[in-house]
């Protein structure tokens, strides 16, 4: 467990941490509590490996490092150090915009007396989450948000509008927390608190703009910056403690082909399988393995081993996620450790710098409906489809339904197979949850995203919604927190700055060129991979976790037990019969779509009963 936090206190000092945070801190398994306090206005407290120091000035700095250029920081500052008292020599240096030379992982806070201020920052990307709540009294942070729930005056009331956001995307976007009086600090952005208030703003945001260039040149420099990647995530350990997860796909496949080609040694990559063949993928893992002559640890994943993760999953999550995949992604964490790898090199980034997701080619083939003149839009098409029965599967209802998409802006069209809480809030939604949201909050926070995009291509816009939605508040906690939870640092060559700013600056027909995607990505690493492995189609770390709680007992009575129980209905989140028409749905579809909701709805009951109840997971 890593926690940093502290609060400043503008009416005085308040002395050391609160009792109730300090249990907190030392109570895990494994974790090491060092709590100090600062004299005066400002209390900061850690626990874990998280560095803490005092400069001589006065400066008082906590931080959550998992920085990839330390040595580069090291000859700015002009000295070596521990890592805390490098970043107040680089602070009293060039003020809060040090954080710009920063590269890597990082939550960082500093309390400076003489100003007056107290300076938070988050990584560009989200790596690491810092959480803040202020009055005009006191403010405080953490790096997890309960420790802040533990300080007086805090709490652990639920904000209705995050629980909304919660049920469409499956976790709590930024800046909201699931907390009523908790945000989050965005990515790429810093926070300056004095007695004044608080300002928010970025220091860094992704931007397109996109610049001639000549494809085999764009090539070799994407495979230069990405082998630069990795060189940077294994520098400072031993080739033996670090490994690579391997989906078989093709980011993983490239970390671990370019890791075996700068250490030369054989990588130790692990994966995970299940007996469910829509979810495999480790036959692909396998001609990665085969090709690169690498250490390969296979685990299949059944549902009985998934059911018993699932209360160290709900423990280790300050807010509700409904990401499956974690099951997976713990497991390989887990055997990572047990073959004594300290570092774990991920692959996600990829597809949302290089075109990667599924989801670019199904807008494309949407978007080619405005090629069709207006006036047989309008005048023909719309009006005879309109006439066909909703739901039909015949070839005019999929026309229909193809049409009723298409017509619809971005990004609601971008997310139009997810929100089905915002398409049926009226249907599904208890009252007070109904009266305290607005129905289109999930489609403002994507708009918000779309609308702030640097970018000018279509394709841009929608990489820019996952690199902050997706990836900043969804698959990073995912990847770092099950890693943390097995004893192991993780590292993200494809989110390497330079990298991704490239990235950024190429036309977007190097992305998704006609329906094909990763067109460069494949030229830059055609080279390097196995054929197979380019042509495969997208899986990642999917779980069945809709199948098993179809056809295992366990997983079926623990979502049918939990949410038709009493416990569940008193929170009136849904209607009175929303559960048995969702149950209902999942029986008889085919898809996992059903399925999945129920696991979101699942994973927020559960932590509920284990981090607002206090009750064990079943």
């Amino acid at each position: 467990m890593r926690v940093i936090g502290g609060h400043v206190s503008w009416a005085g000092a308040e002395g050391a941490a609160p009792a109730g945070v300090r249990a907190m801190a030392g109570s895990r398994p494994g974790a090491r509590s060092d709590l100090s306090a600062a004299p005066g206005p400002a209390a900061f407290w850690t626990s874990g490996d998280t560095e803490q120091a005092r400069s001589r000035d006065g400066l008082l700095v906590a931080a959550d490092l998992e920085l990839s250029n330390p040595h580069e920081l090291q000859d700015l500052a002009g000295s070596s150090g521990s890592p805390a008292l490098l970043l107040a020599r680089l602070y009293q240096a060039e003020g809060p915009d040090f954080v710009r030379r920063l590269r890597g992982g990082f939550a960082l806070a500093i309390w400076d007396p003489g100003r007056k201020q107290l300076l938070l920052a988050v990584d560009h990307f989200g790596v690491k989450r810092l959480y803040y709540t202020s009055n005009p009294e006191r403010a405080a942070f953490a790096s997890r948000p309960s420790a802040l729930t533990r300080l007086p005056g805090v709490g652990r009331n639920v904000d209705l509008g995050s629980l909304y956001s919660y049920l469409n995307f499956g976790f709590v976007p930024a800046p909201r927390s699931i907390f009523a009086g908790l945000l989050r600090l965005p990515p790429g952005h810093l926070g300056k608190l004095r007695a004044d208030g608080l300002s928010v703003e970025p220091y860094w945001d992704m931007a397109y703009p996109e610049r001639p260039m000549r494809g085999a040149d764009a090539a070799a420099t994407v495979y230069r910056l990405t082998e630069q990647a990795v060189a940077d995530a294994l520098r400072d350990i031993s080739p033996k403690e670090v490994g690579a997860y391997l989906s078989g796909g093709t980011d993983s496949s490239t970390v671990v082909g370019l890791a075996t080609r700068l250490t030369g040694e054989r990588v130790q990559a692990f994966s995970v399988g299940f007996s469910e063949e829509r979810y495999d993928e480790l036959e692909y893992a396998r001609i990665t393995a085969r090709h690169f002559e690498a250490a390969h640890y296979t685990r299949i994943l059944g549902p009985d081993e998934a059911l018993a993760s699932l209360p160290r999953l709900v423990e280790a999550y300050d807010e509700p996620s409904g990401n499956s995949s974690a099951i997976g992604t713990l497991a390989c964490a887990e055997a990572a450790r047990e073959c004594g790898v300290r570092r774990l090199l991920a692959g996600d980034g990829g597809d949302e710098i290089f075109g990667g997701n599924e989801r670019y080619r199904t807008d494309r083939i949407f978007a080619r409906y405005d090629r069709v003149p207006g006036i047989v839009r309008r005048a023909l098409l719309e009006p005879v489809l309109s006439r066909v029965a909703e739901g039909s599967t015949s070839l005019l209802g999929r026309a229909r339904r193809y049409i009723r998409r298409a017509s619809l802006p971005n990004p609601e069209r971008y997310y139009f197979s997810e929100f089905l809480f915002a398409r049926a809030a009226e249907e599904l939604l208890g009252a007070d949850v109904r009266e305290a949201v607005s129905k289109r909050d999930p489609y403002a926070i994507l708009e918000t995203h779309y609308r702030q995009a640097r970018a000018t291509a279509e394709l841009n816009r929608l990489m820019y919604i996952d690199l902050k939605v997706t990836l900043g508040d969804n698959d990073l906690l995912k990847v770092t927190r099950t890693a943390e939870l097995a004893g192991v640092a993780v590292r993200f060559p494809f989110l390497s700055l330079p990298l991704v700013e490239f990235t950024g600056t190429m036309p977007a027909r190097f992305k998704l060129r006609g329906l094909e995607k990763r067109y460069l990505f494949k030229q830059a690493f055609g080279p390097l991979l196995a054929a197979e492995t380019l042509a495969k189609r997208k899986h990642g770390f999917g779980v069945p976790t809709s199948a098993w709680m179809k056809a295992h007992v366990g997983f079926r009575e623990l979502v049918r037990d939990t949410l038709s129980s009493a416990r569940a209905r008193q929170r009136g989140y849904l209607r009175p019969g929303a559960i048995e028409w969702l149950f209902e749905r999942h029986e008889a579809d085919g898809t996992p779509y059903y399925g999945d909701i129920l696991w979101n709805v699942l994973m927020l009951e559960l932590w509920q009963r284990r981090h607002l109840d206090g009750v064990g997971v079943p």
